[in-house]
């Protein structure tokens, strides 16, 4: 295992526990150690009955509901994005960024010199091989010589 996917996999290890694991914010906002239960008067109480329904009223321009309803629509867009959404962007920068810089550095020097010697290593069995099936030729050569002279 090279370095690279060593550093690879400890940059996902990292990111992974750190999403996981709660943030006291996040803990904050679902509760803490707040109880939030039902109080037990209201658990055998039955549920309040609908209000009646209103009388339609006189119709008004058409302009004011629209006009209303435009800035209710925009309002969740300028919140911004969640403690979630925000994490995960993290995450995938600091993925593509890793990525990008191992792709700018290049191989180790040692990676090239492994890679040299295996090379090199490669080269010496083939001319071994060559050289024990050259010997092999000369040992089933001698061998048909001897049976043909004993003949």
């Amino acid at each position: 295992m090279n370095s690279t996917s060593r550093t690879s996999a400890l940059v996902i290890a990292l990111t992974i526990a750190a999403l996981a694991s709660p943030t006291l914010a996040h803990a904050k906002r679902l509760g803490g150690g707040k109880s939030r239960s039902i109080a037990p008067a209201s658990i055998g109480k039955a549920p309040s009955a609908p209000a009646a329904p209103k009388a339609p009223s006189a119709p008004t321009a058409p302009t004011a509901p629209t006009a209303a309803a435009a800035p209710a629509a925009t309002a969740p867009a300028a919140r911004g994005p969640g403690m979630m959404g925000t994490m995960g962007a993290a995450a995938v920068g600091a993925v593509a960024g890793t990525m990008a810089g191992n792709a700018l550095a290049g191989p180790n020097p040692t990676e090239k010199d492994a890679k040299a010697a295996k090379a090199a290593e490669a080269q010496a069995a083939e001319k071994e091989a060559q050289e024990l099936q050259r010997k092999a030729d000369e040992a089933k050569a001698k061998a048909a010589a001897a049976r043909a002279a004993s003949l």
